[in-house]
């Protein structure tokens, strides 16, 4: 009896006390596009999109977590490219991440399916550096992405997740599912 007891306290050690994550809901971004997000989540303001994305279009969707510092972004963009492209497309914007970031670490990056659609897939942690300034210098801004790109009807489709890299931890398995839950039609 005492082993069991043991046995069954050090399984819950080892597996953890980790929670479930955040509920997730059926989300429509658009009529074509919709994805599991954080019930919690809310529609980004104009000005919050504005400062922390700026882009001469307006995404098709920006959402964050209530405290703002977890972002979910769709944006759109036409292209010339078709989807049988994909697999070539990934080494242009794989080169585009590293050249946008200090430093980059790669944990996933592949073309794979997502209900019955073709995505680019990178899941990254960043980090950039003030590298401009002499004095004064500003701390490294550190941060946990999962992008996922994919191309319809002549439209390139992008799918952020954004969070700081100390809730990496937390937020990773819902990024997964969140990601894994774009809905095309």
């Amino acid at each position: 009896m005492k082993f069991s007891f043991c046995f069954f306290l050090a399984l819950v050690f080892l597996t953890g006390f980790t929670a479930p994550g955040p509920k997730l809901k059926q989300t429509k971004i658009t009529d074509a596009v919709s994805v599991l997000l954080p019930g919690d989540f809310s529609v980004m303001p104009d000005d919050a999109i504005a400062a922390k994305y700026p882009a001469p279009r307006k995404p098709l969707g920006a959402f964050t977590s209530p405290n703002g510092q977890v972002d979910f972004i769709v944006s759109e963009r036409p292209s010339t490219f078709k989807k049988e492209d994909l697999v070539m497309l990934k080494a242009f914007y794989r080169s585009a991440i590293t050249n946008k970031y200090s430093k980059v670490n790669f944990i996933q990056e592949e073309v794979k399916q997502v209900n019955k659609h073709d995505f680019i897939s990178f899941e990254f942690t960043s980090m950039v550096v003030d590298e401009e300034k002499r004095t004064n210098k500003l701390a490294p801004i550190r941060r946990y992405t999962f992008i996922q790109y994919t191309i319809v009807n002549d439209k390139l489709l992008i799918f952020t997740f954004n969070a700081p890299i100390d809730l990496q931890q937390l937020w990773q398995p819902t990024a997964r599912k969140m990601m894994q839950s774009i809905k095309l039609s």
